[in-house]
């Protein structure tokens, strides 16, 4: 949960970061951390799927000691 709070934080960041590069017509600078951005953005879907099945297969395999039918 800790890890994900702080990619949040630092996408917005980097979003912060990429708008100051292009008010500044900084294109080098755009690129490198457009690229940035992308690499976050995709480990941050990947925790979020990871965390998501996880939780999943966790309450399947758990299904029986939830329900006493």
């Amino acid at each position: 949960m800790k890890k994900r709070a702080e990619l949040i934080t630092k996408i917005s960041l980097l979003k912060q970061k990429i708008d100051q590069c292009l008010d500044d017509r900084d294109r080098e600078g755009f690129i490198q951390l457009s690229y940035e951005l992308k690499v976050c953005q995709r480990y941050l879907g990947t925790l979020m799927n990871n965390n998501e099945n996880s939780l999943i297969e966790r309450v399947e395999q758990n299904r029986d000691k939830f329900f006493h039918l």
